[in-house]
């Protein structure tokens, strides 16, 4: 299967201004990547793939941009300019103290299973690949940190993305964040990773599920792996496989990852 190369940059409509960590990818298939810091990407798709096929860019912040593997083609290489929002934030109240917190999750790092996001030969193609969890509050709550456990890992360097999202259906819907929260992991490191989101103030109620994405990784590394608890009774683990892909739900799973909530 010879594999046809869709090249590109993603760019601020208004600025000109390079965009990284841009999801994109064929919609709801595996087909996908992420834009790096220049706002370059580099498509693999299969050759045989339809024309009709749709190839979206997608960013927090941003409106979606669709065209067809056809379109995509006649325009190599692909200049691709996104549209901002005109999102209006909301004012960030400055909360007193938080009187209390909730810790919830699966800790479980010894499972026998790992997901593994990182493809052999390719590592780059299977960006925008993610891996979550549903969690849940009884009162609105302020998420105030956010780990989740590597399992392998064989790159220099890599980053994720930490998403947080409204559940639609069961499954992953809106992204409720206003900007990108980007991780970075050096020096193979494997073990715990926390990210603090105090700062953010993210606002939570009842159901809800984060994620870490991969969204870099340097160009020497085969491996990069969480491990996953089954059966784990009563959680609900969601698994992207590419970067416009659709999400699946695995009840009774969950990846090692757990949140710390604040009200």
């Amino acid at each position: 299967h010879i594999q046809a190369q869709i090249t590109g940059v993603i760019v601020n409509v208004n600025t000109g201004e390079a965009l990284p960590y841009v999801n994109i990818g064929v919609v709801g298939t595996t087909y996908g990547t992420v834009s790096d810091l220049n706002g370059a990407f580099e498509l693999y798709l299969p050759q045989d793939i339809s024309d009709s096929y749709s190839i979206r860019s997608s960013s927090i912040g941003f409106i979606s941009y669709t065209l067809t593997v056809a379109d995509a083609r006649r325009k190599l290489p692909l200049q691709i300019e996104l549209m901002p929002t005109s999102l209006t934030l909301p004012e960030v109240l400055v909360k007193p103290g938080f009187k209390n917190f909730d810790t919830q999750g699966n800790i479980n790092a010894d499972a026998k299973m790992v997901t593994n996001l990182a493809i052999q030969n390719r590592p780059n193609q299977n960006l925008g690949s993610e891996i979550g969890r549903k969690f849940h509050t009884r009162k609105p709550a302020y998420l105030q940190t956010f780990r989740f456990y590597i399992a392998r890992n064989n790159f220099d360097t890599i980053r994720f993305r930490v998403n947080v999202y409204d559940l639609n259906g069961g499954k992953p819907g809106v992204n409720i964040l206003h900007e990108n929260i980007i991780m970075e992991i050096n020096n193979r490191k494997t073990g715990w990773v926390e990210v603090d989101l105090s700062a953010y103030q993210i606002q939570v109620e009842k159901a809800f599920a984060v994620s870490a994405e991969w969204v870099y990784a340097s160009s020497k590394g085969s491996q990069l792996g969480f491990p996953v608890t089954i059966p784990a009774v009563g959680a609900t683990h969601f698994y992207k496989y590419g970067s416009q892909n659709k999400w699946k739900k695995f009840p009774q799973m969950s990846a090692c990852m757990e949140v710390t909530l604040a009200w």
